[in-house]
């Protein structure tokens, strides 16, 4: 194989009818020819338009092919083109054929690491989904990469409202745009992703294990081919789509006691991310001061400031749960969680009940304005 420099890649269409596959492609989809040979008798034409090449070919005996195109177009949506080859042209949303459909049922569940069952992502990932079965607005997940290495990760981007992740065991070497050479991600850290933000994942440690968080559903993960990370920009308070980085870590986290009139005694580490992320979402870990002490992170505040998303990831040791609306008395360990999403107020308060000494929960907030 010769140097990729001297390569051109072109998606080869059959075209029996050239003068009228050539009309097509020029006149209704307005790609401009590149190359057509022969002169005389044109039977091959090479096309370009739209980020595209095509090679239109008069004597290839191949099936027509499907090319699904992107509009905002509202008069275009849903509808379709067919040329005089057989080409068939379809044209969508930004999401394509993979929008899904989200569910507005409120859920409340229990996910035991017990039973959980594992999927293969991006990169190798290995993926656990954290919610209840069908589909929400949202994403939460328990991510690993077993051993240590490199990840075959590349500079990219998410177009999302909030994106977090928690490092719950292990360590990761992670780079994002603006904010200076790779760092190194350590166990009970917390990074916020904003909006676009380049970044990639290096390498793991010692079988490194996340939570991700990530609202809506409905978005994309998309590469960026021409920057390099680190880039030579360093800003770290730089605005994406009105978010900034934060990399909370566990070493500087700032504690504090939980409200006393909650009649509990708990503290609440901060991590300055719902400040970071203009109120988009928050993350805090939860801990009793001695044994025995029950935690009650409450569902709602008030009518006026509900979170329609929460999160609880127990980080160590045990506790019992149960809701204020008098759901049995149940028992969480490490790695399992519980999910409440568009929780009306007859839900009530969540009550984690004598919990052990060593206990924690990750606990991740959506508030209603998110959506």
């Amino acid at each position: 194989m010769g140097a990729k420099g001297t390569m051109k890649f072109h998606l080869v269409i059959a075209s029996p009818s050239f003068e009228e596959g050539l009309v097509f492609f020029l006149e209704e989809l307005g790609f401009v020819i590149d190359e057509i040979t022969p002169s005389e008798t044109p039977s091959l034409a090479v096309l370009s338009g739209h980020g595209l090449t095509i090679c239109l070919d008069k004597n290839a005996e191949l099936e027509p092919v499907t090319l699904r195109v992107a509009t905002e177009d509202k008069g275009l949506l849903g509808t379709e083109k067919v040329g005089p080859n057989g080409t068939k042209v379809v044209f969508g949303t930004n999401q394509g054929e993979g929008f899904i459909p989200v569910s507005g049922e409120p859920s409340f569940a229990l996910n035991e690491a017990a039973r959980a069952e594992w999927t293969t992502g991006r990169a190798g990932m290995k993926y656990r989904n954290l919610l209840a079965g069908g589909t929400w607005d949202y994403i939460a997940s328990h991510i690993k990469i077993p051993g240590s290495g490199t990840v075959p990760d590349w500079v990219h981007y998410h177009d999302v409202n909030f994106q977090i992740i928690y490092c719950y065991k292990g360590a990761a070497k992670l780079v994002y745009e603006d904010q200076g050479p790779p760092f190194l991600f350590k166990a009970g850290d917390c990074v916020l992703q904003p909006p676009h933000i380049r970044h990639q994942v290096l390498e793991s440690y010692e079988d490194l294990e996340v939570i991700e968080v990530v609202t809506p559903l409905n978005h994309s993960t998309l590469s960026d081919h021409v920057m390099n990370l680190p880039n030579e920009e360093l800003n770290p308070d730089r605005d994406f789509k009105g978010q900034r980085f934060i990399w909370d870590q566990a070493k500087n986290r700032d504690w504090k006691m939980a409200d006393t009139s909650q009649a509990s005694l708990y503290q609440i580490g901060e991590t300055g991310i719902g400040e970071a992320s203009a109120r988009q979402g928050d993350v805090r870990i939860l801990r009793p001061v001695e044994s025995g002490e029950d935690i009650r992170p409450l569902v709602h505040v008030n009518e006026e400031n509900r979170s329609d998303f929460v999160l609880w990831f127990v980080l160590s040791g045990t506790t019992g749960f149960d809701r204020s609306s008098g759901i049995p008395l149940r028992t969480v360990r490490a790695s399992d969680a519980i999910s409440i999403i568009g929780a009306p107020p007859e839900y009530g308060d969540v009550v984690f009940r004598d919990p052990s000494s060593d206990f924690s929960v990750l606990e991740v907030r959506l508030p209603q304005e998110t959506l």
